[in-house]
Order: structure tokens, then sequence, then C-alpha cells
């Protein structure tokens, strides 16, 4: 039930694309996450991906991960090896403090949480940041 309750109030406290300030997560957004009219795999992050792969990123530079098999100075370390980090399982209760630690965290630059898992990018051309995006359940 807290869990469902934790859902809902993401979905109500998240923006879609407006309100976000980066380019960088402006176009995830834009072009691929609420996009309606491109062809979808089941996965999210299946789809996010393959949407930075088209644009010349290694599919070797994406990591998907929890916090169950990774603490927060592997994620630190790994965000340097990787374009990208999928953290799952970001908003359960034994592990939602962990996700809290890396917003605060100067390490990690920035981070897009979808409530079904989190996004990490080390960017040095971008200030840190906390983007909360609404998961599009109406597409997958």
């Amino acid at each position: 039930m807290v869990y469902f309750l934790k859902k809902l109030t993401h979905y109500i406290t998240a923006n879609s694309r407006h309100g976000t300030h980066s380019p960088f997560v402006y176009a995830l957004a834009d072009e691929l996450i609420y996009n309606k009219n491109i062809r979808r795999s089941k996965s999210l992050i299946e789809d996010v991906v393959q949407y930075y792969v088209s644009r010349g990123i290694s599919q070797d530079k994406f990591i998907i991960t929890d916090f169950n098999s990774q603490d927060i100075v592997d994620l630190a370390k790994l965000q340097e090896e990787y374009f990208m980090l999928f953290v799952k399982n970001i908003h359960h209760t034994d592990t939602e403090h962990k996700w809290e630690q890396m917003q605060k965290d100067e390490r990690f630059v920035v981070l897009i949480d979808l409530f079904e898992f989190g996004i990490v990018c080390k960017r040095k051309e971008q200030p840190k940041e906390y983007f909360k995006l609404r998961y599009p359940y109406f597409l997958y």
C-alpha cells in the first residue's frame, strides 16, 4: 500500500518534458520518453539504450544495476566507466535512502527519477541536477 502511494505521489509531483531545464534531459523526454509516434520495445530501458546507440554511443556504455548489487561508492565508480547507469528499485523501502543520498552526493551529476528506475549520467558540461519525470505507463 505504501509503495502504491509513493508511486501515485511521484506521478502527481513529477514533470513531463515541460519544466525540464536541461537540454539533454528535455531531448530524451521529448524525442523518446513521451513521443507517441515511435516504435517501442517492451522496455523503456531498451528504448533509451537504442535511442543513444542510434546517436553514436556504444552499446557497451550502458549498465543496468540495483542497490542490492552495488553500493553508492560502486555506483560512483561505474558512472566513470559508463555513459548511463540504470538503477532499479530506487523507491523500495530498503533502498530509497540510497537514492536520496545519491541526489545529495556531488559525484552524481544528472539523476533522472522515473520511479520504476533511475538514470544516472556523468555529464561534465552540465551542473548537478535532479529530475523527476513521469514514467509513461500508457506507452508500455
